[in-house]
């Protein structure tokens, strides 16, 4: 919930006082003509630095400097109370008070407020009661809502969109909301509100973890179904199941193994084509069918190599990889023989529900999507057929591919732009990425003004001397700065221990003994050769090669396996990008690379590494650890 209450509200708005700390404008004519109060208020700016935090001396000061310069400007005149101020008055010492804000719960006003006067008594003193009646002013609009676990306040911004939902409730609605601005709490207050009026609601996400974390405290809703889309194919297919291929998707216990490309090339019989291996072919064989399951189409055609790897395709090239791909689907839906059955995922799943035209069961009145920047094509062509209202929430700069995925049925359209956990410093680092994005929204992102959030820029890695949640943009980060942590201090993964130990044993295993691995990310290479040539520009990747040359086994990933804890709240924590998106933290420290990847990249690879960028910064509520080269970055582009 965004506060909005103050310990005070200073007589100076941000216009007037970006003016007097504006090093391109003369100070003395900045504050020469302003009014008594607002001297009065430049005054406190300046004394905050020298009070404890949490002092109620500030509304004193105001107070006592407002009655002095009317007295003085009755006698002497205006003009000489202001040039007494200026011989005091320091810009700098001002704008350290002004950082100070958040620190005090001390507000500005806007320029409308200080207009009408209405601070001031009759006889030009600053009225005591002031502040109370302008705060019950400014939360008149806003709405309180019951929740299962007592009441809240939402914001304006969330207000105008409940008012909306609740009196329009058949009618769809996307709510474009930036980082930690509060779409959780406004979705659990729109279910609340449901609930009451007799819906059924469909809660939809693509991962059981981000049901839990949405809909925490809200088990007492008998009305609200959370479901993940594969379990919602479930009740998507037809009871009758004629169709062979409609029973493979019915069921759900393949194993998750991958199949390893031997046994691809072997049953599709793959064979080589132009300068291509036949385990090449097969790597561009499964991206394909990866991307035509992810589309809105209804065939495998060339839109779907993946562009990296199309434009060195000869024509008979493609053609094969396009057969192959095919016949892989195919395989997928109905293998042809019992030695060769595939797994079957569930954005296999949802792609075939789409193709057959499945709707989202009638029983369910109103469907409600959280993250809608991730939804496949697929699930959204089953929500646009489907007859249910559906309201969706999303971000586009968390889809960390520089994808986000829209919707077409589509009526109305909102935006949520203030954060709640993150101080108004970060305006500073988040506005320019969203500059610099290649997307859509450009509304500026505004911070919480009644929050402190400082950054703090380092020049060489090192594990920060104070506990922080350490954000790394891959597996190689993950693996390296494990084994950093491991060095100095126990840590919490946030990350799947499981997947990151079989990562570690597959790299040692190939590093030592050419073992092939089963890792997902390792298993296509055959040699530490090959992995190396892959990846020989990832800074990760280097110093763990460095690792495995000096001769780090097993035992030393045991070692560091056992410095890792779990559930430390307050201690060091280590995790992807990927893994910690649907949460906050007190402290976030980036790794260099996070911020490496948007140096000099394309449009495709810059909104990719841009969301990336994006996701890491807004997890911070309190310190931000940022490398130099991010504040670089920062000045190149906004010079730019």
């Amino acid at each position: 919930m965004l506060r909005t209450t103050a310990a005070l509200y200073l007589p100076i708005s941000e216009r007037l006082l970006n003016r007097v700390l504006d090093p391109a404008e003369s100070f003395n004519d900045a504050v020469v003509g302003l009014p008594v109060p607002q001297v009065a208020a430049l005054v406190v700016l300046q004394y905050l630095p020298r009070l404890e935090s949490g002092s109620t001396t500030p509304g004193r000061i105001l107070t006592e400097v407002i009655k002095t310069g009317n007295e003085q400007a009755r006698s002497a005149g205006l003009p000489a109370f202001v040039a007494d101020m200026l011989r005091v008055l320091e810009r700098a010492q001002i704008h350290a008070g002004y950082r100070l804000l958040p620190d005090f719960a001390i507000a500005l006003l806007d320029d409308e407020a200080l207009k009408q006067r209405g601070y001031l008594t009759i006889e030009g003193e600053w009225d005591g009661s002031y502040c109370e009646r302008h705060e019950a002013r400014l939360t008149e609009p806003l709405l309180r809502v019951d929740l299962p676990d007592g009441q809240g306040v939402l914001t304006a911004e969330q207000s105008r969109i409940f008012r909306e939902v609740t009196t329009q409730t058949d009618d769809h609605m996307h709510v474009q909301g930036y980082a930690g601005t509060g779409k959780s709490y406004l979705i659990k207050s729109l279910l609340s509100t449901l609930q009451a009026a007799g819906a059924t609601t469909l809660v939809l996400a693509e991962r059981r973890r981000q049901l839990d974390a949405l809909l925490g405290g809200m088990s007492a809703m008998p009305q609200v179904h959370p479901r993940r889309f594969d379990q919602l194919i479930d009740e998507m297919v037809p009871a009758d199941l004629i169709d062979p291929r409609n029973r493979r998707m019915h069921r759900t216990d393949y194993s998750l193994a991958p199949v390893a490309d031997d046994d691809i090339v072997r049953h599709l019989g793959v064979q080589s084509s132009g300068e291509l291996s036949a385990y090449e072919v097969v790597r561009i064989v499964r991206a394909t069918v990866w991307s035509f399951c992810y589309s809105d189409d209804s065939d495998i055609d060339a839109s779907h190599i993946p562009a990296r790897f199309a434009f060195s395709l000869d024509a008979a090239t493609r053609q094969v990889v396009l057969h192959h791909a095919t016949e892989l689907w195919k395989a997928i839906l109905l293998p042809a023989s019992r030695d060769f059955r595939l797994p079957v995922r569930g954005y296999h799943r949802v792609k075939w529900a789409a193709l057959k035209g499945w709707r989202i069961p009638a029983r369910y009145t109103h469907v409600l999507i959280d993250e809608c920047h991730d939804v496949a094509k697929p699930m959204l062509q089953i929500l646009d057929r489907s007859p249910q209202a559906v309201i969706s929430l999303g971000d586009e700069y968390q889809n960390l591919q520089g994808r986000p995925q829209q919707r077409t049925n589509v009526i109305r359209q909102r935006a949520v732009i203030h954060s709640v956990r993150s101080g108004q410093v970060l305006e500073d680092v988040v506005n320019p990425i969203i500059t610099a994005h290649p997307g859509k929204t450009k509304l500026p992102f505004l911070g919480n003004p009644f929050h402190k959030t400082r950054i703090a820029y380092y020049d060489k890695p090192q594990v920060p001397e104070r506990a922080a949640v350490i954000v790394v943009a891959d597996t190689w980060g993950l693996f390296e700065w494990a084994q950093r942590l491991a060095e100095k201090v126990d840590f919490e993964l946030l990350s799947p221990l499981r997947d990151l130990d079989a990562f570690v044993k597959d790299c040692i295993e190939l590093h030592r003994h050419g073992s092939r691995p089963r890792h997902p990310e390792l298993f296509r290479f055959g040699s530490w050769q090959a992995l190396a040539s892959r990846y020989y520009a990832n800074s990760g990747f280097q110093r763990i090669d460095r690792m495995l040359g000096n001769g780090y086994g097993s035992g030393d990933w045991m070692k560091t396996s056992a410095r890792m804890v779990k559930h430390n709240p307050q201690g060091y924590a280590l995790g992807l990008i990927d893994d910690v998106r649907n949460r906050e933290f007190e402290a976030v420290m980036l790794a260099p690379e996070v911020v490496d990847r948007v140096w000099g990249a394309e449009r495709d690879a810059l909104a990719a590494a841009g969301s990336a960028l994006y996701v890491a910064v807004t997890r911070a509520q309190r310190n931000l650890i940022v490398p130099e080269r991010l504040r670089n970055w920062i000045e190149e582009i906004s010079a730019a």
